[in-house]
């Protein structure tokens, strides 16, 4: 598709190519009424994706269709009111996707399968849409997304000494200008370790059902898992875990979800004692109140929720199904627990990699 197929009347974009289509087809109406690729409860202005565009971006990487990626990364920032004319956004992030086509992943990220590729190179599109390739990500979140989508994936690291020198200097040049970067320590030598997962079968079974979910989803599922971990005693729902930085690459949330507890990582939780826990004083006796049950002000939250539970165990057992809360399914949750730290394992290698290992042009606009 090329740009010149596309016509812009006022603000609305005609559409007279098939692949244009595509795109909005994909969002099926779910996004915002003027912005139909952002989502309808954040602010256009924070170009937010109202849906995972994985597939789609996957989709479009497989076919090598730079326009139709350069129309994605449009559509998401063209609400920016800080990006300038159509005209202007549209041939940049044409560029940008075109650079992130030709990047040459292999320079500093070896021995990964075509599958780990194709995934790494659509992160890297969804990343695209709110950042620049260049050391100032490094103080963002995006290592952590990426991370995360890769994690059942593995690469050999290729000139670490060269990406370690351009980060310490970076830092260093920035520490004599800014008070923030002055923080920063110099990495060592050993700082980074190729993004290899560990081998073993219960860990790979735990992967092998997250390589299978979309990217965006993939990131919220693993961001589910380590909180989950981190209190295995107190069930939460998928909802309650998901992290802006997830919603902002692009994520319906009730469709992740789905696709979450389908893939059968996490089930449906059954231990109400430790559910009723979380809620606060007042919700607990909101909720004696509207069961008919009178409960002295006097009583401690502990007392509140022997009652709930002794007197009220249906009512109970109702609201924890409709809140979705789940727990780690039994077969994961020994790998569950170690993913955090291979998380934090590799981090700075995504981190330092995505500052200067990338190949992508850095001299594209910072987007906000």
């Amino acid at each position: 598709m090329s740009y010149e197929g596309l016509r812009i009347s006022g603000e609305v974009l005609t559409l007279e190519d098939p692949v244009s289509g595509d795109l909005l087809s994909y969002a099926a109406g779910r996004g915002h009424r003027d912005y139909p690729c952002l989502s309808r409860t954040h602010n256009p202005s924070s170009c937010v994706p109202c849906i995972d565009f994985s597939p789609w971006l996957q989709e479009r990487v497989l076919r090598a269709d730079a326009d139709g990626l350069g129309e994605y990364l449009w559509r998401v920032r063209r609400a920016d009111p800080e990006e300038g004319t159509s005209e202007e956004v549209r041939r940049r992030y044409l560029e940008l996707a075109r650079s992130v086509m030709a990047t040459p992943l292999e320079r500093h990220l070896d021995r990964g399968s075509e599958e780990a590729y194709l995934d790494l190179r659509v992160a890297l599109i969804m990343i695209a849409a709110h950042e620049s390739f260049s050391g100032f990500i490094m103080a963002g979140e995006s290592a952590d997304f990426l991370a995360a989508v890769m994690a059942p994936h593995g690469f050999s690291l290729v000139g670490a000494n060269e990406l370690l020198e351009r980060r310490n200097s970076f830092v260093a040049q920035m520490a004599t200008e800014m008070e923030y970067w002055a923080c920063w320590a110099p990495l060592s030598p050993d700082s980074l370790r190729s993004p290899i997962p560990p081998h073993d079968t219960s860990f790979q079974g735990l992967l092998s059902n997250l390589v299978k979910l979309p990217l965006g989803t993939r990131a919220h599922a693993v961001a589910a898992l380590r909180h989950i971990v981190a209190d295995p005693c107190a069930p939460r729902s998928l909802t309650s875990v998901c992290r802006y930085e997830n919603l902002r690459r692009g994520l319906d949330v009730t469709d992740s979800s789905r696709l979450i507890l389908e893939s059968g990582l996490v089930i449906t939780a059954k231990d109400m004692g430790a559910w009723i826990k979380g809620w606060t004083r007042r919700q607990l006796l909101n909720f004696l109140t509207e069961a008919g049950i009178r409960a002295p002000k006097s009583w401690s939250k502990e007392r509140l929720a022997e009652v709930a539970l002794a007197d009220c165990e249906e009512a109970v057992r109702t609201r924890m199904e409709e809140s979705g809360a789940v727990e780690l399914a039994p077969a994961y949750a020994e790998a569950a627990g170690r993913l955090g730290t291979y998380l934090e394992d590799v981090k700075e290698t995504w981190r330092v990699w995505l500052g200067f290992g990338t190949g992508v042009r850095r001299n594209f606009r910072s987007p906000k």
